[in-house]
């Protein structure tokens, strides 16, 4: 009685500890959920728009334990604080398609950097960026990059929302 799971196949057991480590990832509770914060100047927001009145800043690298999700907002918590903040601010945030094939039996792997991610999610990709140097060689991309880099207060931000009338 004692030898009882010795006639189990080897396969078995491993095939049933890996079914217990994908139904354990799959109960992990969304809130529990830790995000990267990888684009610069960002903010959390009261309401899940733009318009609404900041909460505070969270600088890049910063880890947000993700709430719950609406649209392409995200609700976070950033060291006490509770608000939303926009899915480019975390791009990586979005469920990654897993090759089960490719995860067992190997693969090559091509790191890929957040900034590229943001950018692919915008239909931005480097080659997309290539093709447009390549067929505009006129255009000056060093203007892009220095808007880029401009800051807005938030407090002015707002203040131009509501001296404007705009609705988000």
């Amino acid at each position: 009685m004692r030898h009882r799971f010795m006639f189990f196949p080897k396969g078995l057991a491993l095939a049933a500890g890996f079914l217990g480590i994908l139904v354990i990832g799959w109960t992990v509770p969304v809130g529990a959920r830790i995000l990267t914060v990888s684009q610069p100047n960002q903010q959390i927001y009261q309401e899940p728009h733009f318009a609404s009145p900041p909460l505070g800043a969270v600088p890049q690298g910063a880890k947000v334990t993700l709430i719950r999700q609406e649209g392409e907002w995200y609700k976070v918590d950033y060291q006490g604080t509770i608000g939303w903040l926009h899915r480019q601010a975390v791009p990586e945030a979005a469920p990654a398609k897993v090759d089960l094939s490719r995860m067992l039996f190997g693969g090559p792997v091509k790191e890929t950097r957040t900034d590229e991610v943001a950018l692919a999610g915008k239909g931005f990709t480097p080659e997309v960026e290539a093709s447009y140097r390549q067929k505009n060689p006129g255009l000056n991309y060093a203007l892009v990059d220095r808007v880029e880099s401009f800051g807005v207060d938030p407090a002015q931000l707002q203040k131009f929302i509501r001296e404007g009338g705009l609705n988000p």
